[in-house]
């Protein structure tokens, strides 16, 4: 799975202005999380279409990235989060970022960004969630 980060102004209207751009080019947005941080907003989201989303999202004046994430399916209970934090941080791995995603009556599924995503997935391996390859544009 991968994921978009875009660092944009805090300012009115931002957000409608940010999924417009994706809209105006039919790309479907799974998942988005949405912070402001002082002057600052960051937005982190998955897309049906990540190149086509990257191209809407620059010709509109907003810089994105793209990262490649890892999925987690964990049980739904206190401190599940944290023993996966702890597991990276005891292989010497750091947690840049980490999304819950879904939940259910059982089930938590969160994505992940970690400085190696090759390591992290086999330190993870028995609560990873193995996904088809993304389609491309």
């Amino acid at each position: 799975m991968k994921q978009l980060t875009v660092l944009v102004p805090n300012e009115h209207g931002i957000a409608a202005r940010l999924t417009a751009a994706l809209a105006e080019r039919g790309i479907n947005i799974e998942e988005i999380d949405v912070e402001s941080v002082a002057d600052h907003g960051i937005v982190v989201m998955s897309v049906d279409r990540y190149d086509e989303a990257l191209r809407a999202l620059s010709d509109h004046g907003f810089r994105a990235i793209t990262q490649d994430t890892l999925l987690v399916r964990l049980e739904d209970r206190p401190g599940a989060l944290a023993a996966v934090a702890l597991r990276l941080r005891d292989a010497g791995l750091d947690l840049r970022s980490m999304h819950i995603l879904r939940r259910d009556a059982t089930t938590t599924t969160a994505s992940l960004v970690c400085s190696d995503n090759a390591r992290a997935a086999e330190v993870l391996r028995d609560v990873l969630v193995v996904e088809r390859p993304a389609e491309r544009d």
